[in-house]
């Protein structure tokens, strides 16, 4: 595995050892998950996941189409 130094301004490692910490993570698996997302997104998020995984097996089938609609132009109402 390679290894990159990054240079980030002061206030923003410490949000990244906040968030690191918050999710139970070290600093570099931290930012390893993030550069991941940002550059080869391959799976939906665990946050977007936790909210509409239930409705992944759904069977749901698609609406026929309904009939066209009569409609009175606006000028003849």
């Amino acid at each position: 595995m390679g290894q990159l130094n990054v240079y980030v301004p002061d206030d923003l490692e410490e949000k990244i050892k906040k968030e690191a910490k918050r999710s139970g993570k070290s600093v570099s698996a931290f930012v390893l998950e993030a550069v991941k997302e940002k550059v080869s997104p391959q799976q939906w998020s665990e946050e977007f996941l936790s909210t509409f995984g239930a409705a992944e097996n759904l069977d749901l089938e698609e609406p026929e189409d309904s009939p066209p609609q009569k409609r009175t132009p606006l000028g003849k109402l």
